[in-house]
């Protein structure tokens, strides 16, 4: 198997299957955790090793900014090109989610305009938001980061050594921490703060500026990733095992900030990308290269709409039939229906005049105009990916 090579030369081929196998992920521990009792404890173990998907995603979008922009960044243009394709998808999904939340929890109408003020700060309109908040605060910073990398060249294995024992030390201390007062109230948007996924974001950094390294290793050494995924992964279940054993309640120790989760996110993260990179030097042009294209370019509005619909599914009568069939089949039942509709609607989206607030991406009848010589819309010229700054 040759190592494959990028399509253009600021994409590489291998992200689009990662991006479609984390976003499965994602909407597979959003269905497990909204199906399930918080106290299930085989829903928690699923939730321990599914859990890796943010810090998946915050390594691929440094990956995919690094290697994009390795040769030069025009900062102004970076800054508005970026906060304009994720700032518009992120003011409306909030202004939609809080809307949604009047529902369930009526306000009056001062009281519910001061909480959408609360939202578009904190991200707190949906439980998924926070990872627009995060990568709003990375293209921020994002070109100190670059660099960083860069000034550090001959020392990156350092810097990641680094990043790995900051990291450890910033999960146990988030696991382990009972603020109270005003570090109380902080405590709560832990997730919500760059600071929290340093070591992911120094990975997808230097792995971008080795990209051609990394793939031909994760291509000679299969065994290697795959006896690793398997050892840390028992490493996180049997921790979380103990702990459920030890007394601790399964929401805190399916904890996503832990120590152990560090190694076992490093290890998926390693397994997806040589995936990625196998798919992609024998990538054809079936059905299956097909729908992994479509299901990348569709990703970050997937991740925008499934938590409305899976709310949906368990205010309907289908989550009255839910509770009364087996946990298993029920998660798997509204798994399957999440998935397809979200896609769907998504689908909408894509071809209507709203797709850039509504998806992040232009519509889909603005980007045939550019291939059939007609004038293009007055948008931004470059596509949304989410693996360029999108969880």
């Amino acid at each position: 198997m040759t190592r494959p090579q990028p399509s253009n030369p600021s994409h590489v081929l291998a992200i689009d299957l990662v991006r479609v196998l984390t976003f499965t992920c994602v909407i597979a521990v959003h269905t497990v955790a909204t199906i399930n009792s918080p106290d299930s404890v085989p829903a928690g173990g699923a939730e321990m090793l599914l859990h890796f998907t943010r810090e998946a995603f915050f390594a691929l979008s440094a990956f995919v900014l690094m290697y994009r922009y390795r040769e030069r960044l025009f900062i102004r243009p970076f800054w508005r090109r970026r906060f304009w394709l994720i700032g518009a998808p992120y003011v409306i999904w909030t202004i939609i989610y809080s809307a949604l939340g009047l529902i369930t929890t009526p306000l009056a109408p001062s009281a519910a305009l001061i909480q959408l003020g609360r939202n578009l700060i904190t991200g707190a309109a949906c439980y998924h938001l926070y990872f627009l908040i995060v990568t709003m605060q990375f293209y921020l910073l994002f070109p100190a980061f670059r660099w960083l990398l860069q000034v550090t060249r001959g020392w990156h294995q350092w810097l990641l050594v680094g990043g790995a024992v900051l990291q450890v030390g910033v999960n146990a201390g988030l696991h382990a921490a009972h603020p109270t007062g005003f570090a109380e109230q902080l405590w709560h948007f832990d997730g919500s703060f760059v600071g929290s996924y340093v070591f992911y974001l120094l990975l997808g950094g230097v792995a971008a500026l080795h990209a051609d390294r990394v793939q031909d290793w994760v291509l000679a050494h299969p065994v290697a990733v795959v006896v690793a995924l398997v050892l840390t992964g028992a490493a996180a279940e049997g921790w979380y095992l103990s702990s459920v054993h030890g007394g601790v309640p399964v929401p805190i120790a399916c904890d996503v900030f832990q120590a152990v989760t560090v190694p076992w996110c490093l290890a998926v993260i390693t397994a997806l990308f040589a995936l990625g990179v196998a798919w992609a030097a024998r990538k054809g042009t079936g059905l299956g290269s097909q729908a992994i294209r479509i299901g990348s370019d569709r990703s970050f509005g997937v991740f925008l709409v499934h938590p409305m619909l899976l709310s949906a599914w368990m205010l309907g009568p289908y989550g009255w039939l839910s509770a009364r069939m087996p946990a298993v089949l029920s998660t798997m039942l509204a798994f399957a229906a999440v998935v397809s509709a979200s896609l769907l609607l998504v689908e909408i989206f894509r071809r209507s005049p709203v797709s850039l607030v509504l998806t992040g991406k232009r519509r889909l009848q603005a980007q045939a105009s550019v291939h059939s010589g007609r004038s293009e819309s007055s948008v931004p010229a470059e596509p949304v990916r989410l693996g360029a700054g999108r969880m």
